[in-house]
């Protein structure tokens, strides 16, 4: 899933906003088991943390987040460095020219072809490719 979000003012509020999204169009799918990566570690630790307050500019994404969240039978949000996760790196980058929401299903782009093999020769080598933190 590839999404321009317009006018936001932080990335942090562009990366609440990109995941409330996408986990609205997995529920949408009606996926039960999610496993959700990002490069922004602040949000993974904000929506993570059971003892957090959403009182900050962006609480009400971080909680509509944390509900959707609730909704799946398995869903684990794990922050996953920018080395481990040039695909989605791609994607936000062409984000930004796309002038609207674009969707691939069962196939994959042509321009992140090459990264998704990269990151699949990766995850051969790793114990746990699902936890663990490429950083």
């Amino acid at each position: 899933m590839m999404s321009k979000e317009q006018g936001l003012v932080s990335a942090e509020v562009s990366e609440a906003c990109s995941l409330r999204k996408a986990l609205k169009w997995v529920k949408d799918l009606m996926l039960n088991k999610v496993v959700v990566e990002t490069d922004c570690a602040s949000i993974v630790t904000a929506i993570n943390c059971d003892t957090c307050s959403f009182n900050s500019s962006l609480g009400h994404i971080l909680m509509d987040c944390r509900n959707l969240m609730a909704s799946f039978n398995i869903c684990r949000l794990q922050h996953v460095g920018r080395s481990g996760n040039s695909v989605a790196h791609e994607l936000a980058r062409r984000a930004l020219q796309a002038e609207d929401d674009l969707i691939w299903f069962g196939e994959t782009p042509e321009f992140i072809a090459h990264l998704v093999t990269g990151e699949r020769e990766f995850d051969r080598f790793c114990t746990n490719p699902v936890t663990h933190n490429y950083e």
